[in-house]
């Protein structure tokens, strides 16, 4: 074997020179190679990272459908609709009771309802950044019956006999003011939940064709309610839409009054309409009316002792249009 101390004293002058030069431009060598190798290792890091990257299309270049597009959209800041209706009403039953030891009047078979009575009503939708909706609604209801008693009624103490001609009027008109949160934010489709506050103001009239008899009931007061709506559209214009509001609870719990009265509503309609264009629509709905009160106020005027129980069951048909004054 050879000595390295040997080998190390064999080297000459001249190659112990050459020896730091090549060391020197094998190091370079090495530099030069590790910085390429980084480089190629950047670039392709970046061009993996171009291939998983996604940027979301401009809604305006979008292939989905032009209904869904809101969804992408910035909603309006304020959407302002005008609905009006008009139609007939029809009584399906309807029921009164004045006093404890009044009568049970049937308005429908006994005090001229059972025929057609006209049916309008009006609203506003205030419909804010698409998702929270203020609704404002006037309902008009004055239903008028003339008939000849076939036997003998009493109301809270006033006794109409058996022949008497009779006129009645039930007015119950009301407003209504809801708020709606809308869970989809999708123009021409809505499902949306909310409540509403209905501000009734009922008339009953009982009254002897000469004036020499008469009965009457006024009330005025709030009545809360769960409101739902939902609509749904199609691309060819058509859409359908629902509309509910309703509750049934005692009235003491409401206001906090003494009055041991439980009362109900429920509003609810069905309806079909068609877009015209961007600001008009018209719809055929289809609604059930209902509700009313049983129970004792606790200070009645004279000769009622308080008494009441009333319910009633209507059908509305009647066609509408909206308008969207602002969208």
């Amino acid at each position: 074997m050879t000595d390295p101390s040997n080998t190390c004293a064999t080297l000459s002058p001249d190659s112990m020179r050459v020896f730091p030069a090549a060391l020197m431009a094998s190091l370079v060598c090495l530099l030069a190679v590790n910085a390429a190798a980084q480089d190629v290792t950047a670039d392709t890091a970046q061009n993996d990272s171009a291939e998983v990257s996604y940027e979301w299309p401009d809604p305006s270049e979008s292939h989905i459908a032009p209904k869904y597009k809101a969804t992408l959209e910035t909603p309006p800041v304020v959407e302002w609709t005008l609905s009006a209706e008009l139609g007939f009403l029809a009584v399906a039953h309807h029921i009164i009771q004045l006093s404890n030891d009044g009568s049970r009047f049937d308005y429908r078979e006994n005090g001229g309802q059972d025929v057609l009575f006209p049916f309008f009503r009006l609203s506003t939708d205030l419909k804010f950044k698409g998702r929270h909706t203020v609704v404002f609604l006037y309902q008009p209801l004055n239903l008028k019956g003339e008939t000849v008693l076939s036997e003998e009624v009493v109301f809270d103490g006033v006794v109409f006999p058996a022949g008497t001609p009779l006129n009645s009027t039930y007015g119950f008109p009301f407003w209504r003011i809801s708020y709606l949160y809308d869970f989809l934010r999708r123009r021409g489709d809505e499902v949306a939940l909310g409540v509403s506050l209905q501000i009734r103001d009922a008339t009953i009239v009982f009254t002897s064709a000469d004036g020499t008899l008469r009965a009457s009931r006024r009330d005025v007061g709030p009545v809360p309610a769960i409101k739902f709506r939902g609509r749904w559209g199609f691309e060819n214009g058509v859409w359908w839409g629902t509309e509910i509001d309703g509750f049934y609870a005692p009235v003491s719990v409401i206001n906090g009054s003494d009055e041991e009265i439980t009362g109900a509503i429920l509003d609810a309609s069905l309806r079909v309409g068609y877009d015209f264009n961007k600001r008009v629509s018209g719809f055929f709905n289809v609604r059930y009316l209902g509700g009313g009160a049983v129970g004792t106020q606790s200070d009645p005027t004279p000769p009622s002792d308080g008494y009441t129980k009333n319910w009633l069951s209507f059908l509305t048909f009647s066609l509408g249009i909206d308008f969207r004054a602002v969208q």
